[in-house]
């Protein structure tokens, strides 16, 4: 398993077994992208009830205690269809697909990544009001920056703006 940041996103590339704690270190990524020869296991798992609370909030409740309490293997395929990673690809793919990932992210605002992150898992997580506090709150800090003012002249000058973090 390969681990590559943009921005404080993380993103991991799995390629053969991924099983114990690396299962349960892939849960932890923002995105997961999976050779289409990987293989899934909570097996191993050094905190098997911290593994099923990942896999509750991913895949549901029935899914997570059928993988947890079943420590039931399953291929790329499964994963993708389960909701474990978010793109499976062919294994001479995944280096390549995973860079592109990261520079995908790179050409994005950096401020706004983390940011945006935190809004899907506050609406995961919390009321809609909570939520829709958690997503105001980031949008008046970030319409502040000069990365927005930046995108609002590329986008009236059509132009691609370039962010700076700032």
């Amino acid at each position: 398993m390969r681990r590559l940041e943009s921005a404080g996103i993380v993103i991991v590339a799995i390629d053969g077994a991924c099983t114990g704690i690396d299962f349960e270190r892939a849960l932890d990524a923002d995105i997961r992208v999976a050779a289409d020869t990987a293989t899934f296991s909570a097996e191993g798992a050094s905190d098997v009830a911290s593994c099923g609370r990942r896999l509750a909030r991913l895949l549901g409740e029935a899914r997570a205690k059928e993988i947890v309490l079943g420590m039931r293997s399953f291929d790329a395929a499964a994963a993708l269809r389960l909701g474990v990673v978010t793109r499976v690809v062919p294994a001479a793919h995944l280096a390549d697909t995973a860079t592109a990932l990261v520079a995908t992210l790179a050409a994005l605002p950096p401020l706004a990544l983390p940011a945006i992150r935190d809004a899907v898992r506050a609406a995961r997580d919390l009321t809609p009001e909570s939520a829709r506090a958690v997503e105001h709150a980031h949008f008046r800090r970030l319409i502040a920056t000069r990365d927005h003012t930046r995108a609002v002249e590329a986008f009236f000058a059509r132009r691609t703006a370039v962010f700076t973090g700032e």
